[in-house]
């Protein structure tokens, strides 16, 4: 069999063994670039956070994950291109700056009066 180069393939492995009564799934695909998945600061601030939160001693909760609390910066909103507007609607809005290259990088964080006041003066 011979695979298409244009075509992208996905690799399932399960494993069973490692915790008993549980079952880990990998799903990788192939010919993607995973490289640059490092490189984004919201993966890896999102490791750090639940990293942080597994090693530390005095945890009185589980991790919160960002769809229960919401954006934290503006690198966490983006442009959600089924619904045309910026995802998190509640808490991000589309504001355009000179030098915006692609929809996703005009999603913001809304301001509330306290920063725009903190703006001006």
């Amino acid at each position: 069999m011979t695979r298409s180069p244009r075509v992208k393939y996905i690799t399932y492995y399960e494993d069973s063994e490692s915790l008993p009564g549980r079952r880990t799934a990998v799903w990788e695909i192939d010919k993607a670039n995973h490289r640059n998945i490092v490189r984004s600061p919201v993966l890896m601030r999102e490791l750090w956070l639940e990293m942080w939160h597994d090693i530390h001693p005095d945890k009185k909760s589980e991790f919160v994950t960002k769809e229960k609390r919401g954006p934290l910066r503006d690198d966490d909103c983006y442009w959600d291109y089924g619904k045309a507007r910026c995802a998190w609607a509640e808490h991000c809005e589309y504001r355009y700056i000179f030098g915006d290259v692609h929809l996703g990088q005009s999603c913001r964080l809304r301001n509330t009066s306290a920063d725009l006041l903190l703006r001006y003066v």
